[in-house]
């Protein structure tokens, strides 16, 4: 009987661990393209002045914090397309191990 409870336990965290990831996916969006949005890219890049690639042996730019910022953005935006999947399978795991314990009793 006691190693039932552990199971129950488990099954709950796991739902638990979805909604958990799924608020946290509803409050890191906004605050994190609102403060990569709201950066002064302008006076970054006249500090910066360039980036110098040693692949081609001469300067990247005049705009590296700018184009570091658009391949950030990129990268967020594909990390918040695929999160979701996670929150899905997560939950589903939970759901389906609750359901089968279920059925086991």
């Amino acid at each position: 009987m006691k190693l039932r409870r552990l199971d129950d336990d488990a099954n709950v965290d796991m739902i638990l661990t979805a909604v958990i990831a799924g608020v946290m996916f509803a409050v890191a969006i906004p605050i994190i393209y609102s403060v990569v949005g709201g950066m002064d890219y302008t006076t970054t890049d006249t500090a910066l002045g360039g980036v110098w690639n040693a692949t081609t042996e001469n300067w990247a730019g005049p705009s590296p914090a700018t184009n570091a910022s658009q391949s950030l953005l990129t990268n967020v935006g594909t990390f918040f397309t695929i999160g979701p999947i996670y929150l899905v399978v997560v939950a589903a795991v939970g759901i389906i191990a609750a359901v089968l314990l279920l059925r086991g009793r």
